[in-house]
């Protein structure tokens, strides 16, 4: 929290997107885990496992991964619930209640999702949609028992956006959508304003549940920039963005944006539209953390950006000079938690991973002396 306000704590806090069953299994000193493991998840449910006794499991191991790591803050996930049919179809494919799906690290893909969109259906139903009530209570059961368990001792995070993120999730809307900012403006309103109105209710209810922050996944960009123009994100996705900061933060709680890709051009309006932290900036894609604390470091908490394929091919020297240049370029004078930029989600580097956050609480501890 220190952190988040700008300030400086005792030492840099540690944070991580997603945390990947290898690496997890190492951390725990078992063969087996639950927590991101969503094969293993889906074939127990296909089972018949219990649900709630499997939310129960995955709440307690992200709370020992955790601690044992040496974490600050936890990106809780939402919770499992019913379904009606689900089975394996393939290497990572799994049929649930009639429709397809791929899981890639921790991404979720709908292979059925249609190739293309009609911009006026799109619009009937996001009318029809406006005014309903979004928000299924059962995904909050794990919030709820880490929250009981740790809060107050671990800072506690939950996901939710409506700007972008539901839009970038699906491929084929999103190419949709970003035709449709010059040809059919009033459909990209409508679609934006009722993802938003979701993500809100979604947000107040995991912070009246105990989320310190809220965790807005959007991926506002790709490798060499934003999915669209500086206009159209100032007319289109900044308002709506503004919105949920404004609805985070008057619960009482943070409101955090996650980005991947090269979005410098649009960082300007990010910053502006109040976010209390960014984490991300995405180094494989060209952000430069010097240049990001330097120009907005006293505007926004800043969260990243150690090279996760360092933390996955490099050797131990080359973490530990990774490590000291994230610290060097972003700690200074506070405001800044460590993290790897976007994610290690497919890493299976244990010992770097290990390494990362053990040199980072051994340099990290302020005042800093780095040169």
């Amino acid at each position: 929290m220190r952190a988040l306000d700008l300030g400086e704590a005792d030492r840099v806090p540690l944070f991580e997107m997603h945390i990947p069953p290898k690496i997890s299994s190492r951390i725990l000193g078992r063969d087996e885990v639950f927590v991101g493991n969503t094969d293993l998840v889906h074939d127990l449910i296909a089972r018949g496992y219990d649900i709630d006794r499997l939310n129960e499991k995955i709440s307690d191991e992200l709370v020992e991964v955790h601690a044992r790591a040496g974490l600050d803050c936890i990106r809780v996930p939402g919770a499992y619930g019913k379904v009606g049919e689900i089975r394996r179809e393939g290497d990572g494919i799994w049929v649930i209640d009639g429709k397809h799906y791929r899981y890639s690290a921790d991404s979720l893909w709908d292979l059925d999702e249609p190739k293309s969109y009609d911009p006026d259906e799109v619009l009937s139903e996001s009318h029809e949609m406006a005014n309903s009530h979004f928000t299924d209570g059962a995904i909050f059961s794990i919030l709820e028992r880490i929250a009981k368990e740790v809060k107050g001792s671990s800072f506690l995070s939950f996901d939710a956006d409506g700007s972008w993120g539901p839009i970038v999730s699906k491929p084929y809307l999103l190419l949709s959508v970003m035709g449709w900012v010059y040809t059919r403006p009033d459909v990209v309103e409508a679609l934006i304003d009722v993802f938003t109105r979701q993500a809100i209710e979604r947000g107040r209810t995991a912070i009246d549940l105990g989320a310190d922050a809220i965790l807005m996944c959007v991926d506002y960009g790709h490798s060499s920039g934003p999915w669209i123009s500086p206009e159209m994100f100032r007319r289109f996705v900044k308002p709506a963005l503004i919105r949920q900061v404004n609805a985070f933060n008057d619960k009482g709680a943070y409101a955090v944006l996650h980005s991947d890709g090269n979005i410098a051009k649009i960082l300007p309006d990010v910053v502006d539209a109040g976010i209390d932290a960014y984490q991300g900036i995405d180094v494989m894609a060209g952000m430069d953390l010097k240049t990001v604390k330097e120009q907005y470091g006293k505007r926004t908490c800043l969260i990243g950006n150690v090279n996760p394929s360092i933390i996955e091919f490099g050797t131990k020297e080359q973490v530990c000079l990774e490590v000291s240049r994230c610290i060097r370029d972003g700690a200074r004078e506070g405001g800044f938690i460590l993290s790897a930029s976007a994610n290690v989600s497919i890493n299976t580097n244990f010992e770097n991973f290990k390494l990362m956050l053990d040199y980072a609480k051994k340099i990290g501890r302020y005042p800093l002396s780095l040169s």
